[in-house]
């Protein structure tokens, strides 16, 4: 009777541990899912702060000067190819701004002094009669070329220019000649105009 009970004690042992690598391989399914859930959550996480990173939309660009769009999406793309931050861009586009800003300004004073330059030449080379000989060039932008021809010379600073003022001249002379000969031109009115041809007196 004893060996029998030990034998259905053994049996049931056996039992037992054949379940149990069943049962065991189950909660190493469960718990490897739950791991690889874990880490995938883990990995997710980095490559969204990646992308965010990346997305530079903080990055302030500057108002009072425009940049190419195209050259500025293709900055964009070298930035995130070079994996640079936010701070890091910003920094760049700091640096091309002041750049571009003291170019301008560099630029805006070198116009300025040719200018002056060129004002001055027209002076010397006319000397008393400036303003006499002026009237001549006047009288040729107005019958010639009327307002728009006046604006151009303003705007772009050729009215200053020697060579654009002796031209003037030449044919304000002639047509002088032809409705008044021997007539000299009255004294320019349009300070203005006459300011922007040969300066401010």
């Amino acid at each position: 009777m004893a060996n029998l009970e030990q034998n259905t004690v053994s049996a049931e042992a056996e039992q037992t541990d054949l379940q149990a690598p069943s049962v065991q391989a189950e909660q190493a399914k469960s718990t490897s899912g739950t791991t690889s859930q874990t880490m995938s959550d883990c990995v997710s996480e980095p490559t969204e702060k990646v992308q965010d990173q990346f997305s530079y939309e903080e990055v302030t660009w500057p108002e009072d000067i425009s940049f190419d769009p195209a050259q500025t999406e293709a900055f964009k793309t070298l930035a995130h190819e070079l994996k640079l931050s936010a701070e890091q861009v910003q920094k760049l586009v700091d640096f091309e701004t002041q750049t571009a800003r003291q170019n301008a300004t560099q630029e805006a004073d070198e116009k300025r002094q040719t200018l002056a330059a060129w004002a001055q030449q027209t002076k010397t080379l006319y000397g008393a009669h400036l303003e006499e000989e002026i009237a001549y060039a006047l009288r040729a932008a107005d019958t010639f070329g009327g307002p728009d021809f006046r604006a151009l010379l303003e705007d772009t600073g050729l009215g200053n220019h020697p060579v654009m003022i002796r031209t003037l001249i030449g044919i304000g002379r002639s047509i002088s000649e032809d409705f008044c000969p021997g007539g000299k031109p009255s004294a320019p009115q349009d300070k203005t105009f006459a300011e922007a041809l040969y300066g401010k007196q």
